[in-house]
């Protein structure tokens, strides 16, 4: 393999990586974790865990701003 064809295909993994990590590319979790390697794995597994979550969003904080507002319309 010339040294420009290990160039090239340095790049395209890091481009794939990239696109998985940021969850554009969605491939099964074992060969995504092949090519993102070890170190970066556990962005994986919070995404995939996310995922198979149900759809409903959770349910929101109230805010100070929004609890204060709520006890003046009280008064």
């Amino acid at each position: 393999m010339a040294r420009s064809d290990e160039t090239d295909s340095a790049l395209t993994l890091a481009r794939y990586r990239r696109l998985i990590l940021l969850g554009k590319a969605s491939l099964p979790l074992e060969e995504a974790r092949r090519i993102v390697g070890p170190d970066c794995a556990y962005h994986l597994y919070f995404r995939h865990a996310k995922d198979t979550r149900s759809d409903d969003p959770p349910p929101r904080r109230e805010t100070t701003r929004l609890r204060a507002r709520r006890n003046r319309r009280k008064k």
